[in-house]
């Protein structure tokens, strides 16, 4: 069957990992097709450039009046001329939209961080003609799970907007360490705060500056799962994290960190460059980890955990990598494939981004290397290849 239209069935948003993965396939697809997208749902989006949303309102519109159809039918509709992207999470599970729209041909798009599949997960996988998965180590795993018809494609990056910039010196001569992505145990930053600790001790010369918003506050509390401190956050009335109280309980002084709060990803790059080093300790990732290599791009020398989703972007030279990664069966990950990274590793690597700047530059510049091949144009045609046998 002819393809017409290529659906995505999760919110575009520039505040989230999946909603700016939505946003930029959206919009590569209307520069560059081969089909133009079918938005399926409902968008949120907090900045964007008038020419930009000049370029998406009339999906925006299209996709009220169809969803408000759909809702009007109370049944499932088949779109016969397009391919649905779904996307899908642990166990498979996909949002709600996915119970109204499928597609001629149904693709699920897949992060996960659990490998605990029933016999309820896999029948759901069945469900789609095809699964790419955000990292190779999802996609390996679907494939020993007996599912052969999987793929890897990499999000990709806004080179334009992600790129190597002079500070603003907005924190003047202090070393700053940047910590970016939703609280939460499986982001690691209870580590990030265990090692920057240390850190500071010995350089109070130095600030943590992280991006923590998490939209969805309450995933952030098995952080009282945390084996380095007593790491349960608060939670307001408005939904929002306490950030200076949980870094406060870790014992960190409240002048060594600083953090931004809820910013749409067009400002994410003033923040970022500011910084001196990143550090990404997380246990798992199930993509590739668009916020570090967002930071990467933009010519922050990165000190990244060497497990799961971040192998894909860990190349010779390119970052500090974490590789003492014990595992083991934990309450928050039973199978025990999560990486754990050395609190002593990362104050290692933090002392050589401290004490040789000029070997940090080098790392850094190779990590701008190594994105640019990345490029939200590129990863949309990588996965119009991956599903091309179905256009047609």
């Amino acid at each position: 069957m002819v393809t017409h239209r290529i659906g995505i069935s999760w919110q575009l948003t520039d505040l989230h990992g999946w909603g700016v993965f939505g946003l930029n396939l959206a919009n590569q697809l209307i520069l560059n097709g081969p089909v133009p997208p079918l938005l399926l749902s409902e968008a949120y989006i907090n900045s964007i450039t008038p020419e930009l949303k000049q370029r998406l309102d009339p999906y925006f519109k299209e996709q009220a009046e169809l969803l408000a159809q759909i809702d009007a039918a109370n049944r499932q509709a088949t779109l016969n001329e397009v391919i649905v992207l779904h996307s899908l999470g642990n166990s498979f599970i996909h949002s709600p939209i996915s119970e109204k729209v499928r597609g001629h041909t149904n693709i699920g798009f897949v992060f996960f961080e659990s490998m605990q599949m029933d016999a309820y997960a896999m029948d759901r996988a069945r469900n789609y003609d095809k699964i790419i998965a955000g990292s190779s180590w999802n996609r390996n795993a679907i494939r020993e799970m007996g599912f052969e018809n999987a793929d890897f494609v990499s999000q990709g990056i806004d080179l334009d907007r992600f790129q190597p910039r002079p500070k603003a010196g907005t924190f003047k001569d202090l070393f700053t360490v940047f910590s970016g992505g939703k609280l939460e145990l499986r982001k690691g930053q209870d580590i990030v705060v265990a090692a920057f600790k240390v850190f500071h001790e010995r350089h109070p010369d130095s600030i943590l500056l992280s991006n923590w918003h998490n939209p969805w506050a309450d995933t952030s509390l098995n952080m009282g799962f945390s084996p380095h401190f007593d790491a349960k956050p608060e939670i307001d009335a408005n939904g929002l994290i306490d950030f200076k109280a949980w870094v406060a309980n870790a014992g960190l002084p409240p002048s060594a960190h600083m953090d931004v709060g809820i910013v749409p990803n067009s400002h994410v790059p003033a923040i970022m460059n500011e910084a001196d080093v990143a550090l990404f300790a997380n246990r798992c990732e199930g993509g590739t980890n668009l916020v570090a290599m967002e930071t990467m791009a933009s010519g922050i020398p990165c000190i990244l955990s060497a497990n799961t989703g971040h192998l894909d972007i860990i190349e010779d030279g390119n970052c500090y990598p974490l590789t003492r990664q014990p595992h083991s069966p934990t309450d928050v990950d039973p199978t025990g494939l999560w990486g754990e990274s050395d609190v002593e590793e990362i104050v290692e690597c933090l002392e050589k981004a401290y004490s040789d700047r000029e070997d940090a530059k080098r790392r850094a510049e190779k990590g701008v290397q190594s994105m640019t091949r990345l490029s939200w144009k590129n990863q949309t045609e990588k996965l119009v290849s991956s599903i091309s046998e179905y256009m047609n």
